[in-house]
């Protein structure tokens, strides 16, 4: 796979001997490649292209002598900055769209969320984090999860449910080991939402709870105050909506294997472990690849969904 330094001087594609590529949902993308080519100097600021799954920009250069080394972000690197911001009547795919702009950032395909937040501030914020805060709305209201990434270049937002998935694991061809894993961590067994208007004396508290793991796990209470002019509909939908998405186990599961260059976060994968008979569809959290010429390893942190 070819690596291509833009500079203002022109273009040169670089002879790389090592190459350790990490994404994240969490955090920018990172590509660090080293070269023993003594012509090329990478600087800060250069536009760095790895085939068609990393584009990014040099942050950090060194030079030992013996080989010159990079480290390079994509573009969420620009919304790890933090700002104050408030949004007004938007949907997380508006917010998107409206940061993105405002850093002069370049977007890919952007999903309709759907859900309009009324109100929304973020103080002293990271812009990543005010995206991550929409979309962790919009799933309460909808149930429906939406993934953030870098697309080789392109910034993009997609439904988890409704992405394409084309990349399949075998346990038997490319795993070279696994770990499965279990948590509810961040689950709830009982869930409890307020509305109140103290002008009026309004207030009405509505709850659900599954029964079954309540006895299991215990009361695991998630509790929220929610618009006191909601109707009894919309809060029930509401509490669907958490119900969906937070009142169960999370399944995860970490894969090594031979490198696999589709396999970035924010992507969709099928996985079938050596004891399965079926494959079975997980989200990549994390993944990290790692190798020199053709030979490449790689560490996989996947979800299912």
């Amino acid at each position: 796979m070819e690596l291509r330094l833009t500079q203002k001087t022109g273009g040169y594609v670089v002879p790389v001997s090592k190459i350790r590529l990490h994404t994240s949902l969490k955090s920018a993308g990172i590509l660090e490649w080293e070269t023993p080519c003594r012509d090329i100097a990478p600087q800060n600021g250069d536009t760095v292209k790895f085939g068609e799954v990393f584009q990014g920009y040099v942050f950090r250069s060194e030079d030992d002598g013996r080989v010159k080394r990079a480290v390079c972000y994509d573009q969420i690197k620009y919304l790890l900055y933090r700002d104050t911001k408030e949004f007004t009547g938007k949907t997380a795919a508006d917010i998107l769209r409206e940061i993105i702009r405002e850093r002069e950032l370049t977007a890919g395909e952007i999903a309709d969320t759907g859900v309009v937040i009324p109100s929304y501030l973020c103080e002293n914020q990271t812009l990543l984090s005010m995206v991550q805060g929409a979309l962790e709305e919009t799933e309460k209201v909808s149930g429906k999860e939406f993934v953030f990434f870098d697309r080789c270049g392109a910034l993009c937002l997609l439904d988890a449910a409704a992405m394409e998935t084309q990349t399949a694991l075998d346990g038997s061809a490319q795993m070279t080991g696994f770990s499965k894993s279990s948590d509810i961590e961040e689950t709830f067994t009982r869930f409890k939402l307020l509305q109140e208007d103290k002008r009026s004396g309004f207030r009405r508290v509505m709850e659900a709870e599954n029964g079954g793991d309540r006895e299991k796990w215990g009361v695991l209470q998630y509790f929220e105050r929610v618009d006191h002019s909601w109707n009894q509909a919309q809060v029930q939908a509401r509490l669907q909506a958490l119900q969906d998405s937070y009142g169960k186990e999370r399944q995860a599961l970490e894969v090594k294997g031979v490198g696999d260059f589709s396999c970035l976060a924010g992507r969709a994968v099928f996985c079938r472990l050596p004891e399965e008979d079926a494959a079975r569809r997980y989200l990549i959290e994390e993944s990290v690849i790692t190798g020199q010429g053709d030979v490449f390893r790689m560490t996989l942190k996947l979800r299912e969904v």
